[in-house]
């Protein structure tokens, strides 16, 4: 659906033979430009500057030494024009000293302008430029067609692809083709982006993977931890969601709304495989990958949104939820299909191996249902029913009266079932997991919603409240401060240090 933040287009101006034209914005759809062209002309000429600011609030990601080009938000087309037919010939000048990599062809480069061979719409779309000051380029040695690990860091000294991270990812490739038996593009390119403004986050492509992490985001062990499991996330992708896409979600342009009905297969699946492959690749180790399971699954737990919104709601309603702020997250869930998808297929995984006494699993469901298509441009779509009729080829069973209760049941915890079936129990102690303490350092906040029922930011700043915790029933809320804990100035070991005394 059209979602380029329309505040950062600038300076539009569009002229015919030479001639300014007047334009109008549409009243109800501020996305459509309407223009009168005159009969005398064969073309017109639109022209913007979009901006880029440092505050994340589009795509469009830039500091002083890199940036990322997200071609939507600098495209405008005829309407009604077909994404995957009309084609678009881009060119980028960059500044005196930079590099580029993108999953796109080159025609011709000169010094400081990369002239991309013509594309569709939908391919230049799908197909980000990652820019930069600081850049190295590292060919992966693995299984099927090139892959590439292209860094652009904000400093020269952290534009480097580690040893540990390039065996990692080296092993993350030939995991994956070895999962789905096969590979779904011509050349895959790992577009890894360092800077502290960029945070953690990743926007999957059919052949490239966009992944923004902190400086540190290859070098220190609480990056690792914390967020290295996005890499395998959007690599995964490029069968999970590009190569074999929720019918829902494919349309023929960029302006009628997706069904996002299925992304818990789409998400929740990858999600499951990116635990998977993390743990197969060396990313987490077996105790850190127990870890991050029993942390989203503890935060699922006090999901109070739980009382009214059933986990199908996530999905449908992910294009409202992702940009939902982590204020009364509990309250109104968030896109739950992410982590709670992990659990249902960490189930349905568990439940496979039940039925065929251990001979099949759900690495059976991904080679037969994602199987790479013979070339890139193959895309192959699916339904729910499609997804049943997949797993009971594998092993008979009412899968469909499984997943819609999962789906669709309003119920105050998550499925714990395939944890359970696994061996394994969600508990609580007074001492905090790996991951949970990775990714308070690194996103500077003290997760505690399932012990007295609170999100705070290291500076005592509450973010979330669980309904009904401790914290609630004291009457805190998102937006106050706490200042002091038994006594003591607020710190995080003060708290911290309070809730482990009142365990024991």
């Amino acid at each position: 659906m059209p979602s380029t933040v329309l505040n950062n287009v600038v300076g539009l101006t569009i002229t015919a033979g030479g001639r300014p034209l007047e334009w109008q914005r549409n009243p109800l759809d501020l996305f459509k430009i309407q223009t009168n062209v005159p009969t005398d002309v064969s073309a017109i000429t639109a022209s913007l500057d979009v901006v880029a600011p440092d505050d994340r609030t589009d795509l469009n990601a830039a500091t002083g030494r890199l940036f990322i080009i997200d071609w939507q938000t600098v495209l405008v087309y005829p309407l009604g024009t077909r994404a995957s037919d009309a084609r678009i010939h881009a060119r980028l000048q960059l500044p005196d000293g930079w590099s580029a990599a993108s999953a796109l062809a080159n025609r011709d480069a000169s010094e400081h302008t990369i002239d991309f061979e013509p594309v569709s719409i939908a391919e230049l779309v799908d197909s980000p430029v990652q820019t930069g000051a600081s850049t190295v380029s590292v060919a992966v040695d693995a299984p099927g067609p090139p892959v590439t690990i292209d860094v652009a860091a904000d400093t020269a000294e952290a534009a480097t692809v580690p040893a540990i991270w390039h065996e990692r990812i080296q092993r993350i490739v030939a995991e994956a083709g070895a999962l789905f038996g096969g590979y779904p593009y011509r050349r895959f390119r790992f577009l890894l982006t360092l800077a502290d403004s960029l945070g953690n986050d990743g926007l999957e492509h059919r052949e490239s993977a966009d992944i923004r992490l902190r400086l540190a985001g290859l070098s220190a062990e609480p990056n690792r931890i914390a967020y290295g499991y996005l890499i395998p996330h959007e690599y995964v992708h490029a069968w999970n969601g590009k190569a074999v896409v929720p019918a829902g979600v494919v349309r023929s342009d960029f302006e009628t709304p997706q069904d996002t009905s299925l992304l818990w297969v789409y998400e929740g699946l990858t999600r499951y495989l990116n635990w998977e492959l993390a743990a197969r690749a060396g990313v987490l180790t077996p105790a850190e990958s127990r870890d991050y399971v029993a942390l989203l699954a503890a935060r699922l737990t006090v999901r109070s949104g739980r009382s009214w919104r059933p986990l199908q709601d996530t999905a449908t309603s992910g294009r409202i939820l992702n940009p939902a702020p982590e204020q009364w997250e509990s309250l109104r869930r968030s896109t739950d299909y992410y982590d709670e998808g992990l659990l249902i297929w960490l189930e349905v995984d568990a439940t496979l191996r039940r039925l065929t006494a251990g001979r099949r699993s759900l690495d059976d469901f991904c080679r037969s249902f994602f199987g790479a298509p013979a070339v890139p441009s193959a895309r192959r779509v699916y339904k729910f029913d499609d997804v049943v009729r997949a797993l009971e080829s594998i092993a008979p069973y009412d899968w469909q009266e499984m997943l819609r209760g999962r789906l669709n049941t309003i119920d105050q915890s998550p499925t714990l079932a395939g944890l359970e079936a696994s061996g394994w129990t969600l508990g609580y102690g007074p001492t905090i997991g790996s991951v949970q303490a990775a990714r308070d350092t690194v996103r500077g906040m003290v997760e505690e919603r399932f012990s007295v029922g609170m999100l705070v930011a290291e500076d005592g700043a509450i973010v979330d409240v669980v309904r009904d915790s401790p914290a609630w029933r004291a009457g805190l809320g998102p937006g106050m401060h706490v200042t002091g804990v038994g006594g003591e100035a607020w710190s995080v070991d003060a708290f911290r240090n309070a809730i482990a005394t009142s365990i024991t």
